[in-house]
């Protein structure tokens, strides 16, 4: 990676300031020379700092209703800061750098920003009715003084009303994919993997290594990912059988059923399907509005909430 004007920034408070040897400092042990950047949300720095970052110390804000909230929509105002042309913003202790990452202003190219589409990207949002490239927040580069406008009116959006914790991927793109869509541009997903490494999750791909990937990012399988040897700059992909001679129609219908027995499409868990069919009742949520201080007194509000669904 070029190291002129360009930077790798993380926010983060609280359990993830002492430890960010565990995903941030990845990026420095495969793109020497690249400062790494990471600005604290809190009253102090953290006791143990690492000499491949430098720390900045931020006042905490009570605009984004939870400190986790906060991080996510400040990073996007606080790479204003820094005296550089170009950013790469990551989450602090889910996302690992696995390979050097080529110059930051060539992944952008002519564009503001530069992201991964989420592992399922075809949803509803706001503005535009509907992306089938809807992007994952945890990984974003940017053109820091042209993108500057694009930030600032995501930020302000998320000050603004609170809808979940992790809102910022909403208002990102909702902004993003209404107004600048003709200012981004979508990097393929080894730039921001999401599969889950050798386990299952109702939801989500699986996949059995991660050779070809730059930047992992799925907390669940971090361990994991750590644990494996340097992944190869690109996936072996596996030659086709040849067939002797064309293929007769007779045989066309059965090779197309063959398919079949292959994992293709990533599906919504049939459990999530249930959930999502049940709150988009209006009835369902002013029920549970009213019930809910009875289901908190009970004891019941943790078992209910750790049900929810992924994916």
């Amino acid at each position: 990676m070029s190291t002129s004007r360009s930077a790798i920034v993380t926010v983060a408070f609280g359990h993830s300031t002492e430890n960010l040897d565990y995903t941030f400092t990845s990026f420095a042990r495969h793109n020497p020379g690249v400062p790494l950047h990471a600005f604290i949300i809190g009253t102090s720095l953290p006791r143990r700092q690492l000499p491949e970052i430098q720390y900045h110390l931020v006042t905490p804000q009570s605009d984004f209703s939870d400190p986790l909230r906060e991080v996510y929509f400040r990073r996007l105002e606080l790479v204003d800061e820094l005296q550089v042309d170009y950013a790469l913003v990551v989450d602090s202790y889910d996302v690992l750098c696995l390979q050097p990452l080529p110059p930051l202003e060539k992944l952008l190219g002519d564009c503001d920003v530069a992201a991964c589409v989420e592992h399922m990207g075809a949803r509803y949002v706001m503005g535009q009715g509907y992306t089938a490239n809807f992007l994952n927040g945890g990984v974003f580069f940017w053109k820091v003084a042209s993108s500057r406008d694009i930030r600032h009116e995501i930020s302000a959006r998320g000050r603004a009303h609170f809808r979940t914790v992790a809102d910022d991927q909403y208002c990102i793109n909702e902004v993003i994919q209404t107004k600048h869509y003709d200012r981004l541009r979508i990097l393929p997903c080894q730039y921001n993997y999401r599969a889950y490494l050798g386990r299952k999750q109702r939801g989500w791909p699986t996949v059995t290594h991660l050779d070809g990937v730059l930047i992992y990012h799925n907390a669940a399988c971090m361990d994991a990912a750590k644990d494996l040897s340097a992944p190869k700059p690109c996936a072996d992909l596996p030659a086709l059988d040849v067939d002797p001679a064309p293929l007769p129609p007779s045989e066309h219908l059965w090779r197309k059923l063959l398919l079949y027995q292959n994992p293709h499409i990533v599906r919504e868990s049939l459990w999530f399907q249930i959930f999502q069919k049940c709150l988009s009742k209006k009835f369902v949520y002013r029920t549970l509005r009213v019930v809910w201080p009875v289901i908190t007194w009970i004891k019941l509000d943790r078992v209910i909430l750790k049900m929810l669904p992924i994916g």
